[in-house]
């Protein structure tokens, strides 16, 4: 192995069902002794010591700390090495892009992060990350990167890891991309692909804010809304691996036109380009200067989201009043969501929720108040859930990883 350099080695993939069981329940609950092991997997001491023996000898689980004495030997509490194998991911969406790096616990290690605009081409997009994949692998030093994940928006297919015809990027060309095929050429590396929320719920579920939980939640809000939902422990995929299932949930059937050929879907009131445009009909003729384009341009009116966000939460009062509208739309498509689904955590994430405190409450207050689905009060809602901004470029990470645990889940 050349010194200072993380190079690739598919570790994972060789290991029996029996090992990737014991590291999977390591990684999702936590550091534990043999004992805990063996009683949470269900197994002889025996049988455990053979199925933990190839994961000791690949450095992928290792003895950190001597647990508390019951009267005879302190036990040994076996962890994940968090300084041998790495991941890469990936966050590819219209306001800006990012890259991560974490070892397998999802634990942050390096990140680079850029805004999206007309000149973010796919060309530009992926030099830019393949670039800083490029350093930060001569930098890191000694180790292994198991894989690449990408989250992006859908449609995708997911299969042949192309992103397929994604609507409001700015640039040109985001058209049937190859992204897995021209990232595994450039790096050398195995690709994962799929869209960005379903990277960011199942990093919740299994190594976030949603341990422990069977149903989770996660709903990205910016230009779009995108969705991710883990249900009795499984990924819900959509037609299409589409990620706008809640966005095109209808909440007036005499509402807005959509795209999607719907009306008064919640993407019509509660996206940023929704809520940029209810701007834009507040504004007064006097207040729109004379030859320009009222839904980018007023006089004394925010002009981008997060000026409305800011003047929003400063008590303007017409940018108040439609950030509330927009959050009390979107509450009550989210509370017939969680009907359906009964989760038990709803993560509300993306641009617009970490931007805005205001909008976050008044949707979460608009879906409390039509709850007959939790009258035991078990529902949690995130703001950001446990990775916020990251949640997307980890989640892909973790993508990675849970492809080698279980293929026919994240396959």
């Amino acid at each position: 192995m050349r010194t200072g350099v993380l190079i690739y080695k598919d570790v994972l993939s060789s290991l029996s069902p029996e090992a990737k069981k014991i590291l999977g329940l390591i990684l999702h609950k936590g550091a534990m002794t043999k004992s805990q092991l063996a009683k949470v997997a269900g197994l002889k001491p025996t049988t455990l010591n053979r199925m933990m023996l190839p994961l000791e000898k690949a450095d992928l689980i290792l003895p950190t700390e001597t647990g508390e004495s019951t009267g005879g030997r302190k036990p040994v509490i076996y962890d994940v090495n968090p300084r041998r194998y790495y991941v890469i991911g990936i966050d590819i969406s219209r306001l800006y892009s990012q890259v991560v790096l974490t070892n397998l616990k999802m634990e942050l290690i390096e990140k680079d992060r850029f805004d999206m605009d007309r000149n973010s081409s796919p060309q530009a997009t992926l030099n830019r990350i393949l670039d800083w994949i490029g350093r930060v692998m001569e930098k890191r030093g000694h180790g292994y990167v198991i894989g690449v994940g990408i989250g992006t928006v859908g449609p995708l297919d997911r299969q042949s890891g192309i992103i397929l015809n994604p609507e409001n990027f700015e640039a040109q060309g985001w058209e049937n991309i190859p992204l897995k095929a021209i990232v595994e050429e450039r790096t050398g590396l195995p690709v994962i692909i799929d869209n960005g929320a379903n990277g960011a719920v199942l990093a919740e579920t299994r190594y976030g804010s949603g341990k422990g939980m069977k149903s989770v939640i996660y709903l990205n809000c910016g230009v779009g809304i995108r969705t991710g939902v883990i249900s009795s422990g499984t990924l819900v995929r959509t037609i299409n691996d589409a990620d706008d299932t809640f966005a095109h949930m209808v909440i007036d059937v005499n509402g807005k036109p959509c795209h999607c050929g719907n009306q008064g879907c919640v993407e019509r009131y509660s996206s940023i380009y929704a809520i940029m445009e209810a701007l834009a009909e507040e504004m007064t003729p006097e207040e729109m200067p004379q030859g320009k384009d009222r839904r980018n341009h007023k006089a004394d009116r925010p002009v981008s989201y997060l000026e409305l966000c800011r003047e929003a939460e400063e008590n303007d009062t017409t940018a108040r009043q439609v950030l509330q509208n927009a959050a009390v739309r979107m509450g009550t498509g989210l509370a017939n969501f969680i009907q359906l689904l009964n989760p038990g955590l709803v993560v509300l994430s993306g641009p617009l929720i970490l931007h805005s405190q205001l909008f976050y409450e008044v949707c979460v207050e608009a879906a409390k108040r039509r709850r007959p689905w939790d009258k035991g009060g078990h529902l949690v809602f995130s703001r950001g859930g446990a990775f916020e901004e990251n949640a997307i470029s980890i989640g892909a990470g973790a993508l990675v990883v849970e492809h080698y645990l279980e293929p026919e889940t994240f396959g």
